[in-house]
């Protein structure tokens, strides 16, 4: 009996991944709508939250707000990026000639004398060429803004109905208070990260911006949107948001104290958000283990690239919460937890 469960779930599991990765045009955009409705929704309460002598917005107002910030932003956003890749793009060839020419000098500096394969690699870094795949996945976000908005309308159009079904659904009294609990849990502690993680992003983004602006580095505005993207990324994005300026100002600078300013900054910066105000933060709600979420962001990106990075720890919340309300999949979540406790309340 226990081998024929065991097959049967690897055949489930098999079946799962092959979904994932044939119906990923599909399933991304879905993912995303799943995201800007919980943005939506924090970005609502807080408004609600603000009040003035004991009154507050009515909650259809609240939503109302909500949407025309998120929607302003998203495109404030794209319209920065689109303008400054393009502008990034033209000056690519310069910037790639003083790359080559650094590179150049830290072999001479090594006493290294042309070593074929490594000049050979470095040879091939076309800087005009990554900025351009950059682009080109930015269109591709963009390109699914309608999709995304036709499903996050239909979202909102079930949320109030959500509850009612699954109350005629589950006649079991006990079993639908223990649906109605995990479901609770998974929502406040998605909406947690996506609120702190948001909030985070952006505020490293922004100090990021006026770090780099103050050394007059070019093009501040775009690498301090790469530095708010790319930190919604487990422990690589903040790696790569750091290194992608600190060697643009190695190229555009010949003296060393804005270099040092740019790296020390944003390496500092990085550190005080990401290593002390987000846990700080986030407190013990996300139980996730360092190593689990180092997977999850090896196995989501291969599976949905980028996307599939920046979603891969709200999915993997969403499956510890989820194991640790069954006891015959209470062991996984163990597994997936930090310090093994986890909590069905």
């Amino acid at each position: 009996m226990r081998l024929s469960n065991f097959f049967l779930a690897l055949i489930i599991t098999v079946l799962l991944f092959y979904l994932l990765i044939v119906g990923k045009d599909l399933l991304i955009p879905l993912v995303l709508a799943v995201i800007f409705w919980y943005l939506i929704n924090v970005l609502a309460k807080a408004f609600q939250k603000i009040g003035l002598f004991k009154l507050h917005l009515p909650i259809a107002v609240c939503y109302l707000l909500s949407i025309i910030t998120i929607s302003g932003l998203l495109v404030i956003l794209v319209d920065l990026i689109s303008s400054n890749i393009a502008d990034v793009i033209v000056v690519a060839p310069a910037y790639q000639k003083k790359f080559t020419a650094l590179i150049a000098g830290g072999y001479e500096l090594l006493g290294i004398e042309e070593p074929p394969t490594i000049k050979q690699i470095f040879k091939n870094i076309d800087i005009g060429s990554m900025l351009s795949q950059f682009a080109v996945t930015i269109t591709g976000f963009v390109s699914r803004a309608g999709i995304i908005l036709i499903y996050l309308i239909f979202i909102f159009l079930e949320q109030k109905s959500f509850k009612i079904k699954l109350t005629a659904l589950i006649k079991n009294p006990g079993k639908r208070e223990d649906i109605f609990k995990m479901i609770e849990k998974i929502d406040r502690d998605i909406r947690i990260y996506i609120g702190i993680k948001t909030f985070d992003s952006a505020l490293t983004g922004i100090l990021a911006y006026f770090i780099m602006a103050s050394q007059k580095l070019d093009f501040a505005e775009f690498w301090a949107i790469l530095i708010f993207t790319l930190n919604f990324i487990p422990t690589i994005g903040s790696i790569v948001a750091t290194v992608f300026p600190f060697l643009f100002a190695l190229i555009q600078f010949d003296n060393f104290y804005p270099i040092a300013v740019i790296a020390v900054g944003l390496t500092l910066l990085q550190f005080l958000i990401g290593n002390i105000l987000e846990p700080r933060l986030m407190g013990s709600n996300l139980n996730l283990s360092p190593l689990v979420i180092l997977l999850s962001l090896a196995l989501w990106g291969a599976l949905w690239g980028i996307p599939g990075m920046i979603l891969c720890v709200p999915i993997t919340v969403i499956l510890l919460i989820i194991f640790s309300h069954f006891p015959q999949t209470r062991s996984i979540a163990i597994f997936l937890s930090k310090d093994g406790r986890i909590s069905i309340t």
